[in-house]
């Protein structure tokens, strides 16, 4: 078997550049996708050339379906999904309504769940399964899910956005169970962003180490969680949150 294929579905705003060139990086072969154009004629220049782009839809089922057969198309099989759902803009309950609600809840909880269903249908289609080293039992597929903070921490103003984040937690817990018996990990990233540092002005009072993740140490637990390193780690919620979580209160 050649090198493992990687494909990173939805780009963000930083966090999908950085991901494809770690993973070009050690080997995989890539293919990066998103549903706007604009985006990725944006990140052509943040990548290496051999990483494919694909325009589409990425949460229906035939839009995801597009997107995996690109990356098999492009190099002959699929083995990891680092998916990146969109961010719904703020609001709060007061600006509840139900019509643009439920777009957003299909748009990123279904996507998501569409999101396995399409992996999972391919990996049972490939035979062969990838070399994970003799001490260590095999894996044939991985799909981590990067989210915003607010999937597990929230705060007025962002209502919507919490809760199709924190959806796609369930998603992630759910798809565990269901995928295991068929050797697919799949886990999340949870990270204080660096949209969030460049948005709210009290990150680092909130924060022990001061700052938001890093593009690149998110794209670094990626590659981690898809590796046969974290073969045995599936269901699982990675916190980038320079310590928030164990922080009560303001720091001065």
């Amino acid at each position: 078997m050649g090198s493992p294929v990687t494909a990173i579905l939805g780009l963000g705003r930083e966090v999908g550049d950085a991901a494809a060139r770690r993973f070009h990086e050690i080997g995989h072969n890539v293919l990066a996708a998103d549903s706007s154009g604009d985006r990725l004629l944006t990140a052509q220049n943040a990548m290496p050339e051999k990483v494919l782009l694909h325009l589409g839809d990425l949460h229906t089922k035939l839009g995801l379906r597009n997107a995996v057969a690109a990356a098999v198309e492009g190099f002959g099989r699929i083995d990891n999904l680092v998916v990146i759902p969109s961010i719904e803009q703020p609001d709060s309950i007061h600006d509840f309504s139900q019509e643009k609600f439920d777009k957003a809840l299909a748009k990123t909880v279904r996507g998501a769940a569409q999101c396995l269903k399409v992996f999972a249908e391919r990996i049972a289609d490939q035979a062969d399964l990838p070399t994970a080293g003799a001490e260590r039992i095999r894996q044939r597929g991985t799909v981590t899910f990067v989210l915003s903070y607010s999937a597990l921490a929230t705060m007025p103003g962002r209502f919507t956005e919490s809760v199709t984040q924190a959806g796609v937690l369930g998603v992630v817990r759910a798809g565990s169970l269901e995928l295991a018996e068929a050797g697919i990990r799949v886990n999340a990233i949870v990270a204080i962003r660096p949209r969030e540092e460049k948005m709210e002005t009290w990150t680092g009072k909130r924060t022990p180490l001061g700052r938001a993740a890093l593009a690149d140490e998110i794209a670094d637990a990626a590659a981690f969680l898809a590796s046969p390193e974290a073969a045995i780690i599936t269901g699982e919620v990675l916190r980038l949150d320079g310590g928030r979580s164990g922080l009560a209160g303001i720091l001065d």
